[in-house]
């Protein structure tokens, strides 16, 4: 009996499967099933930056009303009549603090938004490292971190933090307008 040795082209992954449905099979077996993902991961990656580099054109040192303003939105009617702030005051202020790496001043701007700053900073990783390292990036580092939660949980807790956001700034609010009055 004669000695063959295995070569690339007896691999299971270059055999041609036989049977209905076959070009698929093939062309994930080839491919590794990760064109999808990549371009999923780069539309992420994409958007992420995008979110971020407008956050980082965001200045409100300066400006009276906050860095809403440069973007055409109003100040919050809420805190304007009440004193207290609304859920999302200061989100935008966080934002831009976060991406300039003053991690401080967006946990006092917002939490929510810190937190959520550094979670897209995070998705434009994941997101682009997915594209260029395919399933294997995904399978190693992002498929563990978004496996916590499933889809519907993720919106639950983002929710959840602004709620908890906004109960601790409304606090402080509320201690500071009692210094106030003493």
């Amino acid at each position: 009996m004669p000695h063959t040795e295995p070569s690339i082209l007896s691999s299971p992954r270059c055999q041609r499967p036989a049977g209905p449905g076959t070009e698929k099979v093939r062309s994930e077996v080839v491919t590794g099933g990760s064109g999808k993902l990549r371009c999923a991961g780069a539309l992420v990656g994409v958007g992420c930056v995008a979110i971020l580099v407008a956050a980082w054109h965001l200045e409100g040192g300066g400006l009276p009303f906050g860095a809403q303003t440069q973007i055409s939105l109003p100040g919050c009617a809420l805190q304007e009549r009440t004193g207290y702030p609304c859920p999302t005051c200061g989100m935008t202020r966080a934002w831009g603090q976060a991406v300039r790496g003053n991690l401080l001043e967006a946990f006092r701007a917002n939490i929510a938004g810190a937190v959520l700053a550094a979670g897209c900073g995070l998705g434009a990783l994941g997101g682009l490292g997915t594209a260029v390292g395919g399933r294997g990036f995904y399978r190693r580092f992002v498929g563990p971190i978004t496996g916590l939660l499933r889809p519907g949980q993720w919106l639950y807790a983002a929710l959840g933090l602004i709620v908890l956001a906004w109960a601790w700034n409304a606090l402080w609010a509320f201690l500071r307008q009692q210094q106030s009055v003493f």
